[in-house]
Parts: structure tokens; sequence; C-alpha cells
């Protein structure tokens, strides 16, 4: 492909553009370096880029209306602005900003500090090995996480929450620590809650982290294969392992809906042919795979060559999903990763039916319809494994 070509390309192709800005950022005058920006390209496809002035991709207004440049061709696209609830302080004077941050539609908030290199861009100390050297990120209060959240719902900066969990000691990895903000927010918003954490060792720890009110939930194996594990994430790698997350994220598939179950790859980690081997195989077992894109320090700088290997990634992602017949509505608007249905732009004549369900599930009737739903599946679940439990006598 020629230079020129792939200028054009990007330019109308909304999921290559998301993996340019993803791996090249982006150049916005006036904006600090290292800051980060979330953009809405066409098709409603968010990305997040971090401020690059050295970026090929060039943010540009003209005529009251916003364009990426890139070399002689241009892509439309909205720029999110600053959520002001952010500047504001809870009533025990915490900045709100500190507490929860807007990544596509979901208010994102860390526990224990977080991890994952998607949404931190870092992996949490326990990751690295060093659980037992560095002191845990903060645990918020639950009322002051609620005010935060309650500030960017009243904004209309978020539909959604994100809770990322760090890294918490005991079998269930913290999902006891997560009780009680999943009940205070359901108390007080009508909302999707998605949460990303470590697999826990006990299984029956994920049947209750759906039964606490999880819509969604994510292992990120981020490491497509156990060697590049080892090499980046050492203490998950010694503590956990592969197997842990796989056998985590199977049983997570067979509790929750079809698609709500997901894992991250990151492109720029393993090599192409782990991370092709890896969608497949969380594919097959009802788990929706999505592919970040490794921090700069992370992977190599030159952006072209990633590009070029992540493509066809993108490609297996989408085919693979569809293969499965898994259901990609639940992963929309997610700004740090390629979701399998923002994939289908990677593959000519891609069936639009996986659209057309997300379409309906976006509108006002359809996302209550999916709530009401959700709810009704997990009190049937909830009993169900309450009935199984008490005819065990455990």
């Amino acid at each position: 492909m020629t230079a020129m070509a792939r200028e054009i390309a990007i330019a109308n192709h909304p999921g290559l553009l998301k993996l340019a800005l993803a791996i090249s950022g982006i150049s916005v005058e006036g904006r600090t370096v290292g800051d980060s920006i979330e953009l809405v390209l066409e098709g409603d496809v968010w990305a997040r880029a971090r401020i690059d002035p050295d970026s090929a991709l060039k943010l540009i207004e003209r005529g009251g209306a916003t364009f990426i440049a890139h070399a002689q061709s241009e892509a439309a696209a909205r720029v999110v602005p600053t959520a002001e609830f952010a500047s504001r302080k809870t009533p025990r004077g915490i900045s709100m900003g500190a507490i929860a941050q807007v990544r596509g539609s979901y208010a994102t908030v860390a526990l224990g500090g977080g991890c994952g290199l998607g949404f931190e861009g870092r992996a949490c100390a326990f990751c690295l090995g060093r659980e037992l050297t560095e002191k845990a990120g903060e645990v918020w209060a639950v009322d002051d996480v609620i005010e935060a959240l309650r500030g960017a719902f009243d904004e209309g900066a978020a539909e959604a929450v994100h809770l990322q969990v760090g890294y918490f000691p005991g079998d269930d990895a913290g999902v006891g620590q997560l009780a009680p903000y999943l009940e205070a927010i359901h108390r007080h918003f009508d909302t999707m809650v998605a949460v990303t954490m470590h697999p826990p060792a006990a299984l029956r720890a994920i049947d209750l982290t759906y039964a606490s009110g999880v819509d969604a939930l994510s292992y990120n194996l981020e490491a497509a294969d156990a060697e590049t594990m080892a090499r980046h994430f050492p203490g998950r790698a010694r503590f956990f392992g592969r197997p842990r997350y796989i056998e985590a994220l199977a049983h997570a598939a067979r509790v929750f809906p079809s698609g709500a179950v997901w894992s991250e790859l990151e492109i720029g980690l393993s090599p192409a042919s782990a991370i092709r081997t890896a969608i497949d195989e969380l594919a097959q077992i009802g788990v929706l795979p999505l592919l970040g894109v490794a921090p700069a320090s992370e992977r190599p700088r030159d952006a072209a060559p990633m590009v070029a290997q992540a493509a066809p990634l993108c490609a297996a992602l989408f085919e693979s999903t569809l293969k499965a017949g898994l259901n990609m509505s639940w992963a929309r608007d997610i700004s740090s990763a390629i979701t399998p249905l923002e994939a289908r732009f990677f593959v000519p004549g891609a069936p639009q039916l996986p659209l057309l369900l997300q379409q309906l599930a976006r509108n006002r009737l359809g996302a209550l319809a999916t709530r009401s739903l959700a709810r009704f599946r997990r009190r049937l679940r909830v009993r169900r494994v309450r009935a199984s439990f008490d005819s065990s006598r455990l």
C-alpha cells in the first residue's frame, strides 16, 4: 500500500483512524504534551489519543468544524469537551476529577489504584512483582464515589460506570470490597456497571460478582501468550498465571449474558501470531476480545509497521466474534480499545446485523429494555445459584 493510499484509507476509515490515533497520538496546538484527548469519529466511533507534537496526525479547526488532518487528507471528528464536574469537590473536599474520569461514555473510577495498560496506561505494582514494596492506590469512600458519579451524570458527561479495580489480596480478588459500591450505584442511578479486575481464584466469586450487580466484566489478559505475560507482568505470571485468566473468563462467560465478558489484548506486546490465536481462543469460550494498543514505553516507536500488523488482527477480531455468535452490543463507546463491532470496518462487505442490533440497544427504549432484561436474567440466575447451594447444603 502506498503512502497516499494509506492517507486516503485513514481519512475514510474510522477504525483505521482510531488505530492510528492510539499508536501515533495527535498534535493539538495549545495542549499539554502527554495529556490525552477524547474524540468521536464518524460512525460514532470513540477514540482516545495522547498529545504528541511530533505526530503526523493533526487536529485542526475550520469554519466551526473540527478535522483530523494527515498529509493531504482530512477526517471529520468531534472533540469531547473536558467535563466540568471534574473541577468540583465532594462535601469532604475531594476533587471529583481525582475520583472519576470520563473515558468514552463511561465514568471510570479506579479503586485500589486501578490496573491496566488500556485505561491506566500502566500495570499495577502487583503485576510488576512489587506488591510488597509499593502501597496500593486510593480506595475512595462510597459516598465520594456517588457524588462524583452524580456530577458526571447530571452534566451528561457519561452514560455508564466503569470500575477499574487494582490488586486486592484474597481468593475473591476484591469482589467483597466492590459490594458496597455496586449497591450504592444501583440505588442512586439506573445505569450499566462494567468492572475490570483481576480474576479471582474462587469461581464462586464470579457468581457473586454477577449477583452483586455487575453488568459487564473484564479480566484483561493484555499479554496474549504466557511468555509475554512473564516478560511484561512478572507478578501476574508468578501469582496468577495465564490458566487462571482463561478459567475465570470461561466461567464468567457461562454466568453473564452473551458478549458481557471481555478481555483486552494489547497490540505491540505479543507477536501478531499469538494475538491472532488468543482472539480465537477467547471467542471460542464465549469471551468478547478487545484490541488495545500498548503504551509507547512498552512497544516500538515506529507506527507504520504496527498499523500494518494491526489491520489484519482487527479483521480477525470481527470475524472470530461473528463466527462464535457473540453479542457485540455490550462493548460500545470504549475509547481505549477496538471493539469487535468497530473491527467490522476492516472487513469488506461485513454483515450489518451486529450494527443494527447495537443501534437498537443504543436508543432510549432499547437501552431501557436491555437493562430490564439484564435485571430479570440476574434475578433468575441468583435464585438458581441459591437453590443449588441449598440443595447441596453448602
